[in-house]
Parts: C-alpha cells; structure tokens; sequence
C-alpha cells in the first residue's frame, strides 16, 4: 500500500454509494441578510437638507445592517459640519499665505553686497577723520578725557 492512495474511496473521482448517481449540485445556503436602505425613506421635503438626507443613506449602506434614520442623520450633519470646518480653515489659510506673498513681492529689495561693503569703507574714513581731527586738536576734547 503506498502513502498516496487511501483506501475506502474511489479512485475515478465519483463520490462513494450508487456508481451510476451522478453527483449532485449543493443547494446555495440562504443567509438572513436585512433588507437594504431605500432612498426614499432618508429623503426628506427640505432641499436644503439634501447633501445630509443623500450622506445619511450613504452612511446606511455602508453599516449594512438596520439603523436608525435619526441617528444616521445626526451622524451625516456631524460629518457635513466637520467637513465644512476643515474646507474653511484650508481656504483661510490658502488665503492668508496668499496675501503673505503678495506683501512681500511689494517689499523692495535689500542693499547688495557692494553695497554694502562701500557703506563700511565710508563709516571706517569718517572715523578714521574724527580721530585724525582730534588727534591734531586735543583742545576740542573736554578736560579729562584723554
């Protein structure tokens, strides 16, 4: 006896009993499934509330299961609010950063660096001038300085 065959079972492949029943089909097992939300049972009359009674129905769908009408309303208004708070506040900010670089774009711009390096040189040769001015004419100092 090999280890690749067991014993008992047919080896053509037919199940075992009657060899001239063929095999029959298996009958799809039936699972109570609830029934599933119907649009017009989360519209209401107001259009202003169309946006919330379609979230709220999406939301239905998505839970599968039974759920309260009011409540998934509640949810969906909370959800639209959140939503609407955080579009707000990325508007804002787009807004503000907008207007930041505007107000810089105004801004002219700062001295180069030869600018700058002149500006040096002429504070160094008054200096130099003063202490020049005061070293040929101490008299100019008050008394005690130096």
């Amino acid at each position: 006896m090999s280890g690749s065959q067991i014993t008992g079972l047919p080896q053509n492949g037919a199940s075992p009993g009657r060899a001239d029943q063929a095999p029959r089909p298996v009958p799809p097992v039936a699972l109570a499934t609830p029934p599933a939300p119907c649009l017009e049972d989360f519209v209401t009359d107001g259009a202003e509330h169309r946006l919330r009674d379609l979230l709220a129905f999406a939301l239905a769908v998505e839970a599968g299961r039974p759920t309260e009408r009011e409540a998934l309303r509640g949810k969906a208004e909370a959800e639209l609010q959140a939503h609407a708070f955080r579009t707000l506040h990325n508007q804002a900010e787009a807004i503000r950063m907008e207007a930041a670089r505007d107000q810089l774009a105004r801004l002219r711009g700062g001295p180069g660096f030869l600018k700058l390096v002149l500006a040096n040189l002429v504070a160094l040769g008054l200096l130099g001038g003063l202490a020049a001015a005061l070293w040929l004419r101490p008299d100019l100092l008050p008394a005690g300085v130096l």
